[in-house]
């Protein structure tokens, strides 16, 4: 039996404590990784032994929702999308640069500054951050605790455990209910032992040289493990191939570390004595920093793994492998378990059933994420001013995507794929180049040609629609298949319907491709 696999069985013994109506708010521990694919812990379906045993325990004391997905598979807007509720194309924050772009507002759009941060500091929550953040609408009672020279590069579990343990004391001091986001950086690239882990990339992440190197040389520890290439994983989107786990070892390292700072989070709330009144949640803000992962619609970069702990409330060891759940409804489940006002102008809903235990009365059946651009610099938000229907043609970094997930299949619409047009450098990451370089050579003569797919990785279709239960890595695009033209117009539809409620810029391109696929 695995390591999980004892826990669970632990967890299932001690058995589950009736729900009991709350004589006082929760705490609320949010805790997110950063670039961490879902299937990459143990609890997950990672066999690699000793890679997260923190959050392993985590999912084996709490609930595990397997098919929760981000709303974008980009930091910034992906995180902010989680604290308020909203999609991109609603709150405007939509990648990196100027937020909300120009051409945005002058659609008529207005933002409306609403977090669960700052509700939750409105009705007196001690607030706070540690580690990497991603949205100005948030209010903090005490400073963010964020810098690299802070958190060693959000690296560093003892930083963490140190700021936790102060932040808690506080709360216990002043006997205030808390509200923490503490957020890893790990395993961001560039991952531990990396060869582009250099000394002057390290010092530009700190911003200067004057920082006090550890015992492993760095303003971090290293991981604990130290992952043999032969014995690691690959995730179905990526061929199995020798040359491409001698790097990937090196992300497997940084989960590891991550988990090291989820234990030392953990730890410092158990000492504080605040743990059985606390809701943790785990998540991660989206998949790894690959192609066909981050940047991109697929469930190896939108889907990711969800673990709720909360003592008293939830039955141990429950694992959930139907419900769909979206990072939306995070911020209305925590508002509504705090016993706030239910939040406006949100895109999710609350999912405190599932929480209960009672699926039957959970009623979404699909995700919908989405992809926009990845940086509106300065010089493209004075270039255009409103918003077009050809915008991906003007500037190079908008790819407008969309994508519905639900537990069995992923339809994705790329509004930019015509064929000619590519993804950018800054959208392409360092599988295309290993593809390339492996291209003469495939160790893995089961997936498809290097070559082909590392043109597609760049060019896409307009349309997809995967089998994830069957084909996970998404290899086998099924658009044109008879047999799922049933499935593709159930799709089709409620794409239009998700686009047209949540005011997406993108519906009238949307109806006139599929119209052109359908005449009307």
């Amino acid at each position: 039996m695995s390591k999980w696999a004892a826990a669970l069985a632990i967890a299932a013994v001690v058995g589950f404590s009736a729900m009991a109506e709350e004589t006082e708010p929760p705490n609320v521990l949010l805790i997110t990784a950063d670039d961490l694919g879902w299937d990459s812990l143990g609890c997950t379906g990672n066999r690699l032994p000793g890679i997260s045993p923190n959050l392993d325990r985590l999912a084996a004391r709490g609930l595990l929702i397997e098919n929760c997905y981000i709303a974008t598979p980009i930091c910034g807007p992906s995180r902010h999308a989680l604290y308020t509720g909203q999609y991109p194309q609603r709150s405007g924050y939509m990648g990196h640069g100027q937020q909300p772009p120009r051409w945005w507002k002058a659609i008529g759009r207005t933002v409306s500054k609403k977090s669960i941060a700052s509700m939750l500091s409105e009705k007196g929550y001690l607030t706070g951050v540690v580690g990497k953040h991603g949205s100005d609408w948030c209010k903090f009672s005490v400073p963010p605790f964020s810098k690299n020279s802070e958190t060693g590069m959000g690296r560093d579990p003892s930083k963490y455990h140190a700021f936790v343990r102060d932040f808690l004391g506080r709360a216990k001091k002043e006997g205030k209910a808390f509200y923490l986001a503490a957020n890893a950086h790990d395993p961001h690239r560039y991952w531990a032992r990396h060869r582009d882990e250099t000394e002057k990339w390290i010092n530009m992440m700190m911003g200067s040289s004057s920082w006090k190197p550890l015992k492993s040389g760095n303003p971090y520890p290293d991981p604990k493990t130290q992952f043999a290439p032969a014995g690691c994983p690959m995730p179905a989107s990526y061929p199995d191939d020798m040359r491409m786990k001698q790097v990937l070892s090196t992300y497997y390292d940084s989960v590891n570390r991550m988990d090291q700072v989820v234990g030392e989070i953990l730890r410092a709330l158990e000492e504080s004595g605040l743990a059985d009144n606390t809701i943790v949640m785990f998540l991660s803000d989206h998949g790894l920093a690959w192609d066909m992962s981050k940047w991109a619609l697929y469930p190896s970069g939108t889907k990711t793994p969800l673990i709720v702990r909360w003592p008293g409330k939830i039955r141990l060891g429950k694992i959930d492998k139907k419900s769909v759940v979206s990072v939306v409804d995070i911020a209305p489940t925590l508002a509504e378990v705090c016993g706030l006002a239910p939040m406006e102008r949100v895109d999710g809903m609350s999912f405190r059933c599932l929480l209960n235990g009672d699926a039957s009365r959970w009623t979404r059946t699909e995700a919908f994420t989405c992809f926009n651009y990845m940086n509106n610099e300065p010089q493209y938000d004075k270039m255009v001013t409103s918003y077009r229907l050809d915008l991906y043609s003007k500037i190079k970094e908008y790819r407008p995507s969309r994508a519905l997930s639900s537990a069995e299949f992923t339809y994705i619409w790329n509004g930019w794929a015509d064929g000619t047009t590519g993804l950018p450098n800054s959208m392409l990451g360092e599988f295309s180049m290993l593809l390339r370089n492996c291209a003469a050579t495939p160790d893995d003569k089961t997936y498809p040609d290097y070559k082909q797919r590392g043109r597609f990785i760049k060019f896409r279709a307009s349309e997809e629609l995967y089998d994830t239960v069957k084909d996970p890595g998404c290899l086998k695009n099924l658009v044109s298949i008879p047999e799922y033209q049933g499935v593709i117009r159930d799709f089709r539809k409620q794409m239009a319907l998700v686009l047209e409620s949540t005011g997406d810029h993108e519906l009238k391109n949307y109806r006139a491709a599929i119209s052109r696929v359908v005449p009307q």
